[in-house]
């Protein structure tokens, strides 16, 4: 038996290397913006903006720069939690895997670089309204990282086969 699988409901196993493929997203994502974080928590505004009205302009803050990293630690988790619970209950077919592992890769590196991105946006800021976001080129960075990652995850799950 190999030891390289993990019980599902109902018996059946699941490889060790799904869990990872579906997990490491979220994983990658979670730690990418937490270094960013981590480098640019120095010049963050006290409070941060979280949210941004369509003009630009932040409507939203988080009681301290550290709420914007739980925030946004609580969206990976949730996303994650979200697609391992698709996992679990769809009885997957190579084509299912693979619609969820492209979608899996896409959500994590929208959220990664949407949230980065806007991090960027308030880094250096004297106060959370002076940041200004999204912009255009917020939205295209976006839109490139997110293609990425539905990149990524078509070729890993393709590569299963």
């Amino acid at each position: 038996m190999s030891s390289n699988t993990t019980p599902v409901r109902g018996g059946a196993r699941l490889p060790a290397s799904r869990l990872v493929a579906f997990g490491a997203p979220f994983a990658l994502g979670a730690a990418v913006y937490a270094v960013v974080f981590v480098v640019k928590q120095p010049t963050l505004p006290d409070p941060v903006g979280i949210h941004w009205d369509a003009s630009g302009s932040a409507d939203g803050v988080t009681s301290s720069p550290l709420g914007l990293l739980g925030l946004v630690m609580g969206v990976f988790a949730f996303e994650f939690a979200g697609f391992g619970a698709s996992l679990w209950q769809v009885r997957t077919t190579p084509g299912s895997r693979l619609a969820l592992s492209v979608l899996a890769w896409a959500t994590a590196a929208f959220t990664c670089a949407f949230c980065t991105i806007a991090l960027l946006a308030s880094a250096g800021a004297a106060e959370y309204t002076d940041a200004t976001f999204p912009t255009l080129s917020h939205w295209l960075a976006t839109a490139g990282a997110t293609a990425a990652g539905a990149a990524v995850g078509f070729l890993l799950a393709r590569r299963e086969h």
